[in-house]
């Protein structure tokens, strides 16, 4: 006979709320995202929260985007509205041996995965503006409904300058995700040009370079974005909203120091 079982016991307290407005479910849901199978309901709320609670600043969860943004209401305020979440269906309770631990329902999660399409467009916008082509490893292994959403979305854009990005992206993805890139590619190419003949040049001298940094290992990758000296800092940093360029001595990191602002590069030869 197996070993009982001593499962954390938790009890839902809505405190007589009745509804929430679209705008609040879909920030819970944002939050919960960061949680799934990973932690509950106490956590959400301290995310929400904006708390400065020890493990939630180990995990990294302040750097969710919702982070804080229930700021100035109690933990027990916002844990009631997790709470009705749980009842309405938004979100559900799976156990992990003995943990009650956060899951999205259907119903949430075709929400959230609105929410978040979005919120990765807008990423990648911005990161194929900034040249930062690296953006695309962080797509690689995400649920795949979400990732053919965005797609769709990039799609919809009719924005020909994120050709090169999306190229960038389908040389590391697998085969049925690279053929949809490859499908939305050819949607932006029948897309109006823009572009004069310098900014295609430039892009495709840009994309040669963010190609060999995307060859480095991303654990190399890592190490290399913190470890660039700053001259006003006069110590070693980790460089921020960088872009990468070719060089005769190879490639060049051009960015910010996270410390202080100030202009750093970094050459990777």
């Amino acid at each position: 006979m197996g070993k009982k079982v001593n499962r954390v016991r938790h009890k839902l307290d809505t405190n007589g709320i009745k509804s929430l407005p679209m705008s609040e479910i879909k920030t819970i849901l944002r939050g919960a995202d960061d949680l799934i199978m990973s932690g509950g309901r106490a956590m959400l709320a301290k995310l929400l929260a904006g708390s400065r609670d020890k493990k939630l600043l180990e995990l990294e969860l302040d750097y969710s985007p919702v982070y804080g943004a229930f700021k100035g209401q109690t933990q027990e305020e916002i844990l009631a509205k997790v709470d009705w979440m749980i009842e309405n269906g938004y979100l559900d309770i799976e156990f992990d041996y003995r943990l009650p631990l956060l899951v999205f329902t259907d119903k949430g999660w075709k929400i959230e995965r609105e929410t978040y399409a979005n919120e990765l467009l807008e990423q990648l916008v911005k990161a194929s503006e900034h040249q930062r082509y690296e953006f695309v490893d962080t797509l690689k292994d995400r649920n795949r409904g979400l990732i053919l959403l965005l797609l769709d979305k990039v799609a919809e854009t009719g924005n020909k300058d994120l050709i090169t990005i999306l190229s960038a992206w389908k040389s590391i993805e697998y085969k049925k995700v690279k053929t949809k890139i490859q499908e939305v590619i050819d949607v932006l190419e029948k897309a109006e040009d823009k572009r004069t003949i310098k900014d295609a040049e430039e892009e495709v001298y840009s994309f040669s370079a963010n190609k060999k940094w995307l060859a480095i290992p991303e654990d190399f990758r890592r190490q290399l974005v913190r470890n660039v000296f700053c001259a006003s800092c006069l110590g070693v940093v980790q460089v921020e909203k960088y872009t990468i360029t070719d060089s005769p001595h190879g490639i060049v990191l051009h960015g910010q120091c996270k410390t202080c602002g100030h202009p750093v590069a970094r050459v990777v030869d």
